[in-house]
């Protein structure tokens, strides 16, 4: 029984702690029961990322250059996501790997849409989806203050690449109103465990989906919560000896609980192939309501 008071103590100060910060979790893919797999909290420094037995290691440094910025780290034996980290060992942003292998040109144009960018992987060549959460100039440049991290937790803010060097950014509006007066973001549906989605997607069946940003905006009670990559390809599972899932594979009755009049080109890519990865900045994001 008193371990068991310590235990609870413990998790009351975690959750305290983290309660403070403005992004209290990192959390991947949704389902509809937080239990088999799925809000997978994902490591928000460098020193649980290489934890032992965590399964991550580090691909690339701020040192080497190239496209992106970052300390960035992957599975073992992954293909899909990739965390971000800075020069002090903070989450720093993440991104979304689709390998080329698994990219249908017949039926699809990653080129359409700078947020694809073509790179590789050590050997395997892959478009890449890039998200920062924090002020890139601070990410190789000796990266956040402990304080910053204490107070922001995964980040302050969303930034989207949109090019091939990383100071080609857009800026993803913190509020659900300020999204909604700009013209490239229309209002969707909001879904319980998800939150209220800002697509792209403007409600016209012919729009041509390539041409559209592969990325969906969350927001509950109105403010940033956390995001969704959409990829017009089905990538495989992760292989993991944890069995969590990595990506979704929506459906069309699924697209049409979340997408207000989905373009015919959406509907057509879950028959060929649609994978999506949501994303969480908050700690509990099951109990997100509409």
């Amino acid at each position: 029984k008193i371990r068991m008071n310590k235990v609870l103590i413990i998790a009351g100060l975690i959750g305290a702690a983290t309660a403070a910060q403005k992004w209290s979790g990192l959390r991947t893919t949704f389902g509809v029961t937080p239990f088999g797999g799925f809000f997978h909290p994902q490591p928000r420094t460098v020193a649980e990322a290489e934890a032992e037995d965590s399964g991550w290691h580090k691909v690339s440094s701020c040192g080497d250059g190239g496209k992106f910025l970052g300390n960035r780290y992957i599975k073992y034996f992954g293909h899909s996501l990739i965390l971000i980290f800075d020069d002090a060992g903070y989450i720093a942003g993440s991104q979304s790997m689709v390998p080329t292998l698994y990219v249908d040109d017949s039926v699809v144009d990653f080129n359409a849409h700078p947020a694809y960018q073509l790179d590789y992987l050590e050997d395997e060549e892959a478009y890449f989806t890039t998200a920062y959460f924090v002020d890139p100039d601070k990410i190789c440049n000796g990266g956040r203050s402990e304080a910053d991290y204490n107070r922001d937790g995964t980040g302050d803010r969303l930034l989207i690449q949109v090019g091939e060097t990383p100071d080609m950014l857009v800026t993803i509006p913190q509020s659900e109103v300020d999204a909604l007066n700009e013209p490239d973001w229309y209002e969707h549906k909001c879904f319980p465990g998800m939150g209220k989605h800002i697509i792209g997607f403007n409600y016209d069946a012919d729009q041509d989906c390539d041409k559209v940003m592969p990325l969906q905006i969350l927001y509950h009670e109105g403010e940033l919560s956390g995001f969704v990559w959409q990829h017009n390809a089905k990538i495989p599972q992760d292989w993991s000896g944890e069995g969590y899932h990595v990506w979704e594979y929506p459906n069309a009755m699924a697209v049409g609980a979340i997408v207000d009049h989905p373009p015919t080109c959406m509907i057509e890519h879950t028959k060929t192939g649609l994978s999506t990865m949501h994303h969480y900045f908050l700690y509990d994001p099951w109990l997100s309501y509409c």
